[in-house]
């Protein structure tokens, strides 16, 4: 299927570089395209109505990256809620989100590939959910770390706190009382 997939969608995808600190999606304008990553992390999140940066999740090597909400809403025309933004250097391919309908439209397999990538996806919402829920920092953080292996290490301390939702300066006393065997 992955195979059928990539033969049907290559002549329709965009291979991009974007630096750490690029927008691939920016909050308030509608939402066009999908992206899959090969290289990088990239995170997703919101701004609160206070200003907050808040996020909601990260995708890195071979995940879908977008927001699903977003891309829907599109259609009509409302803008986008979530931002997308290059933690790391990112390499991906970006495709338009109509060009992925029509295709959807035109062949079952794309439907059920679709089928197969929305399932994994609120998957990955959930787990993100259920991690945010939890009531102890430290469960989020090795709830976090168990979720995204690896991850902690190429992303920024800031933007995993905010994930975890607590302060930059509490996840400092977190990693320093786990140095020190206190947690």
């Amino acid at each position: 299927m992955f195979d059928e997939f990539n033969r049907l969608l290559a002549p329709h995808v965009t291979q991009l570089q974007f630096r750490k600190g690029d927008y691939l999606q920016r909050a308030g304008v509608p939402a066009s395209v999908a992206y899959w990553l090969y290289r990088g992390v990239a995170r997703r999140g919101m701004l609160t109505r206070d200003g907050s940066d808040v996020t909601m999740a990260f995708s890195a090597e071979g995940d879908s990256c977008g927001s699903h909400h977003d891309l829907l809403a599109a259609a009509d025309g409302q803008p986008a809620q979530e931002f997308i933004i290059a933690e790391t250097p990112v390499t991906a391919v970006r495709v338009e989100w109509a060009t992925l309908a029509r295709l959807r439209e035109e062949h079952s397999m794309m439907r059920e590939y679709y089928l197969k990538v929305s399932e994994h996806s609120i998957r990955r919402y959930s787990q993100s959910c259920l991690i945010r829920s939890m009531t102890s920092a430290n469960c989020r953080l090795a709830a976090f770390r168990e979720q995204y292996p690896g991850l902690e290490h190429r992303i920024s301390q800031k933007s995993l706190a905010s994930f975890l939702g607590i302060t930059p300066q509490y996840m400092s006393t977190l990693l320093r009382q786990e140095v020190r065997g206190q947690v």
